[in-house]
């Protein structure tokens, strides 16, 4: 921010006092030194204010700052109820900022509806296929060859991430963007559902910490076979799967002894995919890790990753995509569905300390 013509002239009367050969100058307000002292500190205060206007002005618009200004968008919120008068965009110091005279600092943020917000260059190809299948990007390289913007945006409802489902809101962020970006410039702007993912582990567990019934632990540990089940193994979960119509899985199974309100795995699970951030990749390495912390927890492994971007009601469901192979990726829209996650786990009791005794 420029300078006062105050604070200049400060400046310029701390330098004076540094030489000595100026001591004897009268100290009269009305000395022709302390005339030209005002006029050198204002024409300096007019550069100042000239150089930051064309700084504003001529700013470069980088990924970061359109992510700042998505993040500052507001949605019209009447200066005066009564007056019916909109929030309005207008044109102030070399930009475009929105006229918040008369709103209070609460009102201000209620009506920024853009809480998360992450922007990308991407390549056309992702453009025209944004339904393509999860994959993991070695290098940005390789997708970064096309000029267009990427835009993905997100609300929260009930303390929870989400699209913003009302059209006009949308459509409103779109005009201004439009309205704010670079001449030329391609920008593309979505807000999505969640993605959808399923999660599928097995867990070795502390049969002193976590409960596990003992008429399910075969059942789980079949279940947890990573190869093909032999003629009897594969008749005998057949035959658990048609019983479990009539005898469930005990619910308490993987829950705190102590405490069968609490299920440990399932908790660091969740709490694992809400600290992901917005656009940040689901990193199956780090997941294992977050259940391995919890507690009563012996082995977990992470045997299956399913996901699939969601779709509207109305189109036919597709079946979830195998993504196990994958290491890490990043969901479609952003964020995944906490609603329809969904995790299986097979709790296995951890016995193999017993065979070193």
């Amino acid at each position: 921010m420029a300078r006062t013509i105050a604070e200049i002239q400060d400046e310029i009367l701390i330098e004076k006092n540094k030489q000595s050969s100026l001591n004897g100058l009268t100290k009269s307000k009305t000395a022709i030194w302390q005339l030209w002292i005002n006029i050198v500190a204002t024409a300096i205060w007019v550069h100042e204010k000239i150089v930051e206007k064309n700084a504003l002005i001529s700013r470069p618009h980088t990924l970061n700052w359109y992510r700042e200004q998505a993040l500052n968008f507001h949605y019209g919120i009447p200066l005066n109820p009564d007056s019916g008068k909109a929030m309005s965009l207008i044109w102030k110091e070399g930009s475009y900022q929105f006229d918040t005279t008369g709103l209070t600092e609460s009102e201000i943020e209620d009506s920024k509806i853009i809480k998360h917000c992450a922007v990308s260059e991407i390549d056309l190809g992702t453009v025209l296929d944004p339904k393509k299948e999860p994959e993991e990007i070695f290098s940005d390289f390789f997708h970064n060859k096309v000029g267009v913007v990427f835009i993905k945006v997100a609300t929260v409802k009930d303390d929870k991430i989400s699209r913003i489902d009302v059209p006009n809101e949308l459509f409103a962020f779109k005009e201004y963007i439009a309205k704010i970006k670079d001449a030329g410039n391609q920008v593309y702007i979505t807000s999505d559902q969640g993605d959808s993912l399923k999660l599928s582990l097995n867990v070795y567990i502390d049969p002193l910490t976590l409960f596990i019934n003992p008429k399910d632990i075969e059942y789980y540990q079949l279940k947890s076979l990573n190869r093909l089940l032999k003629a009897d193994e594969q008749a005998k979960l057949d035959k658990y799967e048609e019983d479990l119509l009539e005898d469930p899985l005990d619910p308490r199974n993987g829950s705190l002894i102590l405490s069968n309100t609490v299920f440990p795995v399932l908790d660091a699970v969740k709490d694992h995919l809400k600290n992901i951030e917005f656009n940040g990749a689901f990193v199956k390495t780090y997941l294992v890790d977050s259940v391995q912390k919890a507690q009563g927890v012996k082995i977990p492994i992470l045997s299956k990753v399913e996901t699939l971007w969601a779709t509207n009601p109305s189109d036919q469901p597709e079946s979830l995509k195998d993504v196990t192979n994958i290491e890490y990726f990043i969901p479609s829209a952003g964020y995944f569905d906490m609603d329809a996650l969904q995790v299986e786990v097979n709790y296995i009791p951890y016995t193999f300390y017993r065979d070193k005794q």
